[in-house]
């Protein structure tokens, strides 16, 4: 559970990253896409920041869940920061982590 909270706190930040005007990478695929839609994708990841604050207080109560969301937060936006160059985060990534989240549930 804690993982799939993990990765929509990714996800959210990176969609708000990559709709600032500051980024000045070469976008291609789905960040191109995102840049040509800011308002768009700065809904999208208000949507996922908040169903993640939801889902961690209740997790973990509303204090420590907070909490926990906002350092989750910081951490996964350093992550961001300093990886979106390298284009770690793919779609193929994303399948990877769904096959072994399918795994987990099933055993």
């Amino acid at each position: 559970m804690f993982s799939t909270l993990f990765l929509l706190l990714l996800l959210a930040f990176q969609l708000w990253y990559l709709a600032s005007p500051q980024v000045k990478l070469p976008l291609a695929g789905y960040p191109a896409y995102v840049a040509r839609r800011p308002r768009t994708a700065r809904l999208i990841g208000a949507a996922l920041l908040a169903v993640a604050a939801l889902l961690f207080g209740r997790q973990l109560g509303w204090m420590t869940g907070l909490s926990a969301w906002l350092v989750g937060l910081m951490g996964v936006g350093s992550l961001v920061v300093t990886l979106t160059p390298f284009r770690y985060l793919t779609g193929y990534s994303l399948l990877l982590y769904a096959v072994f989240l399918g795994l987990e549930l099933i055993f």
